[in-house]
């Protein structure tokens, strides 16, 4: 009886490994979706998917085993429609690692209506990363190759998750901005990308080598696309970028940060710990309105140099300031003081005749330091 029943199990199993592969032979997995805007306002689409085996022996592109398709339309789901009619597997979303968004279509009125069609793609994984980049989604997809392993989809995940793991970007998913895109209470930051041409030697920033933005990075690699600071969203459409430096700021304000590195005023290193999320404080009494910010942190630093204290304490401070009032002017609410403001209130009515970002707009920051200092 025992020999029977084990037969019947592994004929079974044996059928549903049969149907399995039968249906993946049908079906093309996405890994990276990619789009586009032209300066008329048409829609590009495209996809990057594992290339079969006997393709990958007599086509050599460049795309390390990769194929990238790609369709046109006057509207999103026209270039969607297309791209699904004149692809020779059915499309596969529920593998998808990536989404990128081109600079054209991410700074348009319409972006957060964009990822909302997005969002509603057959069998999509919304948890997939969200990149906004400098330049067309498509030439980004291209140059991005796994040159550290070899599947795609691993590789784009553990990149994703080590940048925003040390602090330089955001860890934004398709989920995450189509749930804060226009809410009213918090701007979504989302990760920015770039290619770096390397066609240079680009000019390193004297005092914070960090500060600067995706494409323009001084370094050399195999890898020309990177990983590196935010796009900026006022709850329409990508406003700016802020810097690495700005999200390493961000990241110590939220309470967790890897790799934040400043130097004292003898250039020496100092390594800055959070000591816990950030206290945010919002004061909606005076006009204009005063949006307050505690920091406790540790501050680490050589044996034997122990830097003037204030100095560090002042410049830290500065830092912050500087990086509220950029989000500020870009009309971004990144840190949620909108969550702060809203809870004064009773109702939602109430909430709304405020005018949040009018508010948000005008007001003055205030930033409190309460820093701890160690020997690393």
């Amino acid at each position: 009886m025992k020999i029977r029943l084990l037969l019947l199990l592994l004929a079974l199993c044996m059928l549903c490994t049969a149907c399995g592969g039968k249906k993946l032979e049908d079906e093309l997995l996405v890994i990276v979706l990619a789009v586009d805007r032209s300066a008329e306002g048409d829609y590009a689409v495209a996809v990057k998917a594992p290339r079969n085996a006997a393709a990958n022996s007599v086509q050599d592109d460049g795309q390390g085993g990769y194929l990238i398709l790609e369709a046109r339309g006057h509207t999103f789901s026209d270039a969607a429609s297309m791209l699904n009619a004149v692809t020779p597997r059915q499309l596969n979303y529920s593998q998808v690692r990536e989404i990128v968004i081109g600079r054209e279509a991410a700074i348009r009125e319409d972006f957060a209506a964009l990822l909302r069609q997005i969002n509603a793609m057959p069998r999509l994984r919304c948890s997939a990363a969200l990149v906004v980049c400098k330049e067309k989604a498509l030439d980004f997809i291209q140059a991005q190759k796994p040159y550290v392993g070899l599947r795609l989809s691993r590789y784009t995940e553990a990149t994703v998750s080590n940048y925003a793991g040390k602090g330089f970007t955001p860890a934004t998913t398709l989920c995450d901005g189509v749930r804060d895109m226009g809410c009213g209470y918090m701007d979504p930051l989302m990760i920015l990308g770039a290619m770096n041409p390397f066609s240079k030697d680009a000019e390193m920033n004297p005092e914070n080598p960090l500060d600067d933005t995706a494409g323009s990075l001084p370094r050399k690699s195999g890898e020309q696309v990177e990983l590196f600071g935010a796009a900026a969203t006022d709850g329409t459409r990508v406003t700016g970028y802020l810097t690495g430096y700005e999200m390493a700021l961000i990241h110590l304000i939220g309470g967790h940060v890897e790799a934040l590195v400043i130097r004292d005023e003898a250039e020496k290193p100092l390594q800055i710990l959070a000591g816990g999320p950030a206290r945010l404080q919002a004061d909606l009494s005076v006009r204009p309105a005063r949006l307050s910010l505690s920091l406790s942190c540790e501050i680490q630093h050589l044996p034997g140099e122990a830097p003037r204290e204030s100095a560090v304490a002042a410049r830290l401070q500065s830092d912050i300031l500087a990086m509220l009032r950029h989000m500020q002017s870009l009309g971004c609410d990144g840190l949620g003081f909108g969550y702060i403001a809203a809870r004064q209130f009773l109702t939602i009515g109430q909430w709304e005749s405020i005018g949040w970002k009018r508010l948000y707009g005008d007001a003055q920051f205030s930033v409190e330091i309460q820093a701890r200092f160690t020997q690393n």
